[in-house]
């Protein structure tokens, strides 16, 4: 396994909340959260997680392939959106495993 390093602020701050892991295992994604409640509230601020990390990704793939960042980041927007709409009923804690705070 191939963790990657914590956002240097995180690790100043000992009250920092990791909510969010993925992981490609033999070709399929496995995602697990921490329930924050933190942002209980504020149900939008999950959805600025998502596209930082999309917004992030579609850095990353650029900067790798030198592809359009802007064509990859609509790509993983369309994507998002598709899976949104189309979610797998099961897809919950136990498919994805849910971590207790």
């Amino acid at each position: 396994m191939r963790p990657l390093p914590h956002p240097p602020e995180a690790e100043e701050h000992a009250d920092s909340i990791e909510v969010l892991r993925g992981w490609i295992v033999e070709g399929e994604l496995q995602v697990s959260i921490a329930p924050c409640w933190e942002w209980r509230e504020q149900p939008a601020e999950w959805g600025r997680l998502l596209a930082e990390a999309a917004g992030q990704m579609a850095d990353a793939i650029s900067n790798e392939t030198g592809k359009d960042r802007a064509e990859i980041y609509r790509t993983i927007s369309e994507s998002i959106a598709h899976h949104l709409q189309n979610s797998p009923k099961d897809a919950g804690a136990q498919k994805y495993g849910v971590m207790d705070e």
